[in-house]
């Protein structure tokens, strides 16, 4: 169904969307339709990775990993599904049907796939901080690029054997996680937000804007309001503050002008 050609162009797609993600975090907008096109493009038939792409978008849209947490993977569920459509050569509504059928387990096993990986992390963590006690930088540097194999491998994995031994398999390799480990997983998967925002907490300066966050909890919780006009309001406050901080600096360089300008007068 897949030429060796295929599969590792696919597995290089997956393993590059995994490292920028991880890494540069920049190509985000339009990233599933996007992995439809470049599907397409490997498949040879972009039309149908377009359809795919588009349909799996609107699935994905308010999803995201903030402060940690973890969600479905849509851009890779989206190249399983846009791949196995192609190769089965439908295209149309009966396409955009069974890439969904195919991509919508794929990106839910990411949500898995991406606490694991984050998980793993932590030894990599740990080897780092050895090497830096000891200021083995070069070490350092090897841990660090190491740590990238379990997290692309993870992502590379469910396409590998996707494209080389079927769909039905990685459908059973899903139903065939025990509930205890399905459970934990998930308990993880909820404890990465709430760690996410105190890490990004300790960052901001609280004990001087530390009454925002308050204000806008009141905001959320006794007025019912939604995150976007909460967000608004505090680009508002952002503005104001830039403003006026502004408007001190310059101030004591117009004082300074006035001053000058009087003295010149004077002699």
């Amino acid at each position: 169904m897949f030429t060796p050609i295929q599969v590792i162009l696919l597995c290089v797609l997956v393993g590059v969307w995994t490292w920028q993600k991880y890494n540069l975090q920049m190509f985000y907008y339009a990233s599933v339709v996007t992995m439809g096109v470049l599907t397409g493009l490997i498949m040879g038939d972009v039309q149908t990775g377009m359809l795919v792409g588009g349909a799996m978008c609107l699935m994905s849209l308010g999803l995201f990993g903030a402060g940690g947490s973890s969600v479905p993977e849509y851009p890779v569920g989206c190249i399983a599904g846009a791949a196995f459509a192609i190769a089965m050569g439908i295209t149309g509504q009966e396409a955009v049907t069974t890439a969904m059928t195919i991509g919508v387990p794929v990106a839910a096993l990411g949500a898995q796939l991406d606490v694991l990986g984050k998980t793993s992390g932590s030894f990599f963590i740990n080897k780092m901080r050895e090497c830096s006690e000891k200021k083995n930088w070069k070490s350092m540097g090897r841990w660090m690029w190491a740590s990238q194999i379990p997290f692309i491998g993870l992502w590379v994995l469910p396409i590998l054997l996707f494209t080389t031994v079927g769909s039905t398999y990685v459908q059973s390799v899903i139903n065939a996680i025990p509930a205890w480990l399905n459970s934990g997983l998930n308990v993880a998967s909820g404890m990465l937000p709430a760690l996410g925002f105190a890490i990004l907490l300790r960052q901001l300066p609280m004990k001087k804007y530390g009454y925002f966050i308050l204000f806008g909890f009141v905001l959320s919780a006794y007025l019912n309001m939604s995150v976007l006009a909460i967000a608004m309001l505090a680009v508002v406050a952002c503005a104001f503050i830039f403003q006026s901080k502004e408007a001190q600096r310059s101030n004591p360089v117009a004082q300074d002008a006035t001053m000058t300008a009087v003295d010149m007068e004077d002699e």
